[in-house]
């Protein structure tokens, strides 16, 4: 039996700026820092700083282990892979370098899992002014128990929230669950998957375990923020996996409830990306059959984005560049009358 009560996996790259800020959170476990293993697997970092801090880390704790790749992967799901098969206790979560657990996280969340294969918990939204606990579909409900996911398929669209979520280890080991690599929507293949696989799930949709920071101004953004091709591409070739896993389990029937938020989603990406033509038309034409076959729509973006589907889905790909530049003047519109009123706001205080 294992001295630790959770392992928490990190992946990082030039993270320096963070690291401390999450570790300090990690020691302030009401669980307590002595029951907690630290993974952190480093991508290659060319940050002298961020590889000093992990080399203190490694050097100043018994229960912090650091790992440092010896080529960039350029996507996290082959550090948090590396740190699975390190983990010794029985429960994993997997973190971002970035972010933060609130206090009282690891504790509840061990307390409460049971005998399930996994628990999902929510976030809080960080933003720079001010912090916004996360909506789910279930609203204002609390604890949501469930067998197996037959039991309520809506836990699929609950968000991919990979640090929100913890696994026993064994499940996601012996079921071969593991993160893409090499591209991204690792997040949200685990999470698809593991909730088609487990035996049991618990979502704790009051206790909010984690600050999710929304990192998005122009010298600092997260990697979902990230808007260029290889990431674009990167993650509509997870998608991919995900309609490959969907396949080997026959469990097609599940992906547009799995898909719903995450198609038009990746299509607003693109509309902020600022892409030239030729990419955009690229990847309107590799993502047709991913929509063809899953697509269904997000209520969240009010029927704004069914033009576009439809040019998609009808091969009309360069029609499909023009509507994207016209739903990418309105996003500026919406975007500068949202400043405007911020502003407003600050002067009327």
């Amino acid at each position: 039996m294992s001295q630790y009560k959770i392992s928490v996996v990190v992946s990082t790259y030039n993270t320096g700026d963070y690291l401390n800020e999450f570790l300090d959170s990690i020691k302030s476990q009401s669980i307590g820092f002595e029951n907690i293993e630290v993974i952190f697997v480093d991508d290659n970092s060319t940050d002298d700083y961020t590889i000093d801090l992990l080399k203190d880390f490694n050097e100043s704790y018994d229960n912090v282990k650091v790992e440092f790749l010896d080529v960039n992967s350029g996507f996290p799901g082959k550090g948090r892979n590396i740190g699975l098969n390190l983990a010794c206790s029985d429960y994993v979560i997997f973190a971002d370098h970035d972010d933060t657990y609130t206090e009282n996280a690891f504790e509840v969340m061990c307390d409460k899992i049971g005998e399930n294969d996994m628990l999902i918990s929510n976030f809080n939204q960080v933003f720079p002014d001010k912090t916004i606990p996360f909506k789910s579909i279930y609203k204002d409900s609390g604890e949501i128990e469930v067998l197996d996911i037959d039991e309520d398929r809506n836990l699929l669209r609950v968000p991919a929230a990979i640090w929100t979520r913890l696994f026993r280890k064994d499940f996601l080991i012996d079921n071969g669950i593991l993160f893409l690599e090499g591209m991204l929507a690792e997040d949200v293949y685990v999470s698809a998957y593991s909730c088609l696989k487990a035996n049991g799930i618990i979502y704790l949709n009051d206790f909010y375990s984690y600050n999710y920071k929304i990192r998005d101004s122009e010298n600092d953004k997260s990697t979902i923020h990230v808007r260029n091709r290889k990431y674009i591409e990167a993650i509509l070739n997870g998608y991919y996996k995900i309609d490959e896993i969907l396949i080997e389990l026959n469990k097609t029937a599940y992906g547009e409830t799995i898909f719903k938020s995450h198609l038009t989603s990746w299509l607003y990406t693109i509309v902020l990306s600022k892409l030239d033509d030729g990419d955009k038309r690229v990847l309107f034409i590799k993502s047709h059959d991913i929509f063809e076959k899953y697509y269904s729509p997000d209520p969240f973006f009010k029927k704004r984005y069914e033009k576009l589907v439809d040019l998609i889905l009808n091969n009309k790909f360069d029609d499909a560049v023009i509507e994207s530049k016209r739903l990418e003047k309105i996003q500026e519109n919406m975007n500068n009358r949202s400043l405007i009123s911020r502003i407003k706001n600050k002067l009327v205080r």
